[in-house]
């Protein structure tokens, strides 16, 4: 699951979606951005515009109120008709209104709400003889204006009038139609995104169909099925746009390759099969050469060494030399024929009892070198016949055998046991010392391997022995397995089905 989230987040759709998310995020608060601002644009200049009706009618209101007292038309006049004035003001609609001299004290107004006000820059800006408004917004739409205008007399500065008005109603409304046109704005974008989007899903969707289609494939390939059916199911290639060209050029192209795997797995089948038939004709020869030749040496050194006053070793060694030797012109006049063992030879029916009985005393020899003893138990008094090549199962417990006397702890014994189930015949040979590891214990039947290599080369092993061993009794519908003991060894089971 979290691979194919993955891959989602690495495909073109998602990134374009992606895309087309943030474009249209972006278009929609720069819309809102600048219908905003526009707004704000509009409201100071519609602010400005009565503000300075505000202000003639505030230079009005002044004239009118020293006028009608007969008073100077000057600052001093302005100190005197303060209240005059705000009274006149107040009555105009004016709000939280403070008069001042020039130089900023209060002549009239709530002197506890006249502190902060000092504070505010349309009253610093009046104080410099600017007329300026500051805009001040509240929370739920509240929006007031504060405005302070110099009193200009005859040219003098003689004082300043301070007031605010509620704008609220006004900057509602604004917002209201910020959030509608908003709205409408980014409708708009979403409709925008959502029409682009789905083109590009039409254009991707079949490419993506043609992804999917070509992982099929690639699996087809691999398994040696083929694979051009499947995009011919699609039918894209039947499309007059690109996407038809495109999979009409990769079925094409499919249909190629195909072609050359086809050659290729053939090349290989044939290649595979000669130099399995070589290495076999190789490594069979080789082994079949050297284990006799070793029986005959070692009979050879015993006879030497103990002379003729041995008579029972004269005879054994004499009777297995004779037989080593018949195997060998045997297999001398196979090679030279140039013919496979196999063809000339006629399975029979063998005592498997009696033919393991001759190969333990062969090797006898060989364990004794070691320090090792064969020791070979047969379960019950029941026959044990099997049907095969006598050399070749020869040559299989040879190979068992000899493996377990050389990998076999020195002084420990060897043993074999042969005993039969039902309509298998078992021959197990275990020894102690070293151990298979759990994960080798089916590569080692495989040609040249080795758990080991520098140690198993000292012992002179080819890696050779056990995958004739496995081939010889596959040719004689059995199985050959190894396996590990408690005590601290290796069992090899070799089984044949009973004749």
């Amino acid at each position: 699951m979290c691979r194919k989230r993955v891959k989602a987040l690495h495909s073109i759709l998602f990134r374009i979606s992606v895309w087309i998310l943030l474009i249209g995020l972006t278009g929609i608060l720069l819309a809102d951005y600048f219908v905003r601002i526009q707004m704000r644009m509009q409201m100071e200049n519609q602010v400005m515009e009565e503000l300075l009706r505000v202000r003639n009618n505030c230079f009005l209101y002044v004239r009118q109120a020293l006028l009608l007292n007969r008073g100077r038309l000057d600052a001093r006049g302005f100190e005197l008709y303060a209240d005059e004035i705000e009274e006149m003001l107040k009555n105009a609609g004016y709000r939280e209104l403070f008069l001042c001299d020039g130089k900023g004290a209060l002549l009239a107004g709530e002197d506890e709400r006249f502190a902060p006000r000092r504070q505010e820059v349309d009253f610093k800006r009046a104080l410099e003889g600017d007329s300026v408004f500051a805009i001040r917004y509240g929370l739920q739409g509240q929006c007031k204006v504060l405005f302070s205008i110099p009193v200009m007399i005859n040219g003098e500065n003689a004082g300043i009038i301070s007031c605010s008005f509620d704008y609220g109603e006004l900057y509602r409304g604004q917002q209201n139609t910020i959030r509608q046109t908003t709205g409408i704005i980014a409708g708009a974008f979403a409709l925008i995104c959502l029409v682009i989007w789905l083109t590009v899903y039409r254009i991707l969707m079949p490419i993506r169909r043609l992804s999917r289609g070509a992982a099929e494939v690639s699996a087809c390939l691999t398994d040696g099925r083929q694979g051009s059916m499947i995009l011919e199911k699609l039918g894209f290639q039947w499309r007059r746009d690109e996407i038809g060209e495109l999979a009409a050029n990769y079925l094409e192209m499919l249909k190629v390759i195909e072609d050359q795997i086809g050659r290729i797995r053939e090349d290989r089948e044939r290649i595979v099969a000669l130099w399995n038939s070589r290495q076999e004709f190789y490594n069979n020869v080789t082994h079949e050469l050297k284990t006799p030749l070793t029986t005959i040496s070692g009979y050879a050194q015993l006879m030497e060494k103990n002379g003729p006053g041995d008579e029972r070793l004269f005879y054994t060694g004499t009777e297995h030399i004779l037989k080593e030797s018949s195997r060998l012109h045997r297999m001398v006049i196979q090679l030279l024929e140039l013919q496979d063992k196999t063809d000339e030879m006629r399975m029979e029916r063998l005592e498997l009892d009696e033919l393991l009985q001759s190969v333990t005393e062969s090797m006898g020899i060989k364990a004794r070198r070691y320090e090792n003893e064969l020791l070979l138990e047969t379960e019950g008094e029941q026959c044990f016949p099997v049907k095969g090549y006598e050399d070749r199962i020869r040559q299989v417990f040879i190979n068992v055998i000899d493996n377990a006397i050389k990998y076999g702890e020195r002084g420990k014994p060897i043993r074999i046991r042969l005993r039969r189930q039902e309509e298998r015949i078992f021959v197990t040979v275990m020894n102690w010392g070293l151990e298979i590891p759990r994960e080798d214990r089916e590569k080692i039947f495989e040609p040249f391997y080795r758990v080991d290599k520098g140690f198993f080369r000292e012992l002179g092993s080819s890696g050779l022995g056990l995958s004739i061993a496995a081939r010889i009794m596959e040719e004689h519908g059995g199985h050959i397995s190894a396996g590990s003991i408690p005590e601290g060894g290796t069992v090899f089971t070799v089984w044949f089905p009973a004749a």
